[in-house]
């Protein structure tokens, strides 16, 4: 990150606390257990307050642990929108970074100041150092192999991939639910059914109650959409979430092909489970 980008993003952070300063996060917080989508560039709820912005963010209650997956573009729109949503964010078990594009890493530093002891991050290793350069505060820690970092919850552990012809690892999150795994995705530029495949390989013989987060097909073809739709019911999954860099034609496919099945959870939503 450039030096005239580290202040811009920092001005930003102390802009969003002098707008904080005084107000106190709900102390009720989301339920148990709960997917919350704080940070999207695809609206959804019409919560006062929450602001769209390009990138992606998640904020995970599970089995009483409190996770942070991605942190979007924007340190401000981060932090305005865990006010807005009336979260309680100080205590945060661990974040995960799903892998080194800026529209999921930017707002981390926003996270950072609402927590009450920082949270390790988890990272794909082979970003480590960029994430770390940039954020020098992190407890960092880099994941190649699939982890399981909380009880029930594991990192897909890295998976290589590309974009713009740039070679890069992107990591997926795996929550063991009582009727089935969750899977969280940032932009699955792997491949949503290779992390569907890896996830099954992790903890096999569980059914895939939901899959949801960016699945990257904006320039996918419908012949290629419908194929990853089937592939996806092959695999057993029973639900999708599709959001974020997913693609307005590939969502309004999913949407007919998946009926009761697909699920909004789009800025704001909240999935309960």
């Amino acid at each position: 990150m450039s030096e005239k980008r580290r202040w811009i993003l920092w001005i930003g952070v102390a802009m969003a606390l002098n707008v904080l300063d005084g107000q106190t996060l709900s102390e009720g917080g989301p339920p148990l257990n709960s997917i919350t989508i704080i940070y999207n560039n695809i609206p959804g709820d019409t919560t006062v307050g929450l602001q769209v912005g390009g990138g992606f963010s998640a904020f995970i209650v599970f089995d009483q642990h409190n996770i942070l997956f991605d942190a979007g573009g924007d340190a401000t729109i981060l932090l305005g929108n865990v006010r807005a949503l009336e979260l309680d964010s100080r205590n945060l078990n661990a974040m995960v970074i799903s892998h080194n594009h800026w529209d999921h890493v930017y707002g981390s530093p926003g996270a950072f100041y609402l927590v009450e002891t920082a949270p390790k991050v988890y990272v794909p290793a082979s970003a480590g150092d960029a994430v770390l350069q940039q954020n020098p505060h992190f407890d960092l820690v880099p994941v190649d192999e699939p982890s399981e970092i909380l009880p029930r919850v594991w990192l897909t552990g890295e998976m290589k991939t590309s974009y713009r012809d740039i070679a890069f690892y992107e990591q997926a999150m795996i929550l063991d639910g009582d009727d089935g795994l969750y899977v969280i995705t940032g932009c699955a530029h792997p491949g949503i059914v290779e992390i569907i495949e890896r996830a099954r390989e992790i903890l096999p013989g569980r059914p895939i109650a939901l899959v949801t987060g960016g699945f990257h097909l904006v320039n996918a073809s419908e012949k290629d959409v419908r194929e990853i739709s089937m592939r996806l019911k092959e695999l057993g999954v029973m639900a999708i979430a599709p959001s974020h860099c997913t693609g307005n034609q590939a969502m309004e496919i999913f949407r007919e092909e998946w009926g009761e099945r697909y699920l909004y959870l789009y800025l704001g939503h909240v999935h309960k489970f």
